[in-house]
């Protein structure tokens, strides 16, 4: 084997993604990526890059920066250990999954996982068990959707809003109810704006 190739076999890529995180804290990710690198280091592997999509989801199709980047090493063959948290982390979407067994297959590169251990895609059962994953992971998505999509629906002909986090200001807890005192500073803040104020001299009096 030559040094190049030992080298690529020893190097790894972690790849680490959360669909939701409003507070923009990592939290998620950096768990997940604690558990990686317990693994690389388990196994002797160099760790060449951390690959991190948060807040971003894998089911929407939505463009993913860091997964991106991961392909464009997988083609550059720079790494030959793809390390994740769990198979639904690179991706839940079946035509996705497709295209990356064929990349991971091509450039001979392994998978390991801390919740479900490796793939072997070099073989039939390898790319069975990661298509099954993959399929359980869609099916999830699709599910949750329906039920948040029917959850809305349902507050919607109960005239409520939907979606929780801290109230509008303005208004109540019900996020229906107008809420006097705050009413009035938009209102004011609204007039001001209008005859042209800056916005920096608002919001120093809001601050006092």
């Amino acid at each position: 084997m030559s040094e190049a190739v030992k080298r690529q076999a020893m190097s790894a890529a972690i790849y680490c993604r959360i669909s939701r995180d409003p507070s923009g804290a990592e939290l998620g990710v950096r768990r997940q990526e604690q558990d990686c690198r317990a693994i690389a280091e388990r196994e002797g592997w160099n760790v060449i890059e951390i690959l991190v999509d948060d807040d971003r989801s894998a089911y929407s199709g939505k463009p993913r920066p860091a997964y991106q980047r991961l392909c464009e090493l997988l083609k550059e063959e720079a790494v030959g250990v793809l390390v994740a948290w769990h198979p639904d982390r690179l991706t839940r979407q079946p035509r996705e999954l497709e295209d990356l067994i064929d990349l991971l297959e091509s450039t001979n590169t392994k998978v390991r996982t801390v919740q479900t251990g490796e793939y072997d895609l070099g073989t039939p059962s390898g790319r069975m068990a990661a298509r099954i994953v993959g399929a359980v992971a869609r099916h999830e998505s699709e599910h949750k959707s329906a039920r948040l999509r029917r959850k809305h629906e349902e507050l919607a002909e109960q005239g409520r809003l939907s979606g929780g986090g801290t109230r509008p200001f303005g208004y109540d807890d019900d996020r229906l109810t107008v809420r006097t005192s705050e009413a009035k500073i938009i209102r004011d803040l609204t007039r001001r704006t209008l005859a042209g104020e800056s916005l920096r001299s608002m919001a120093a009096d809001l601050q006092t």
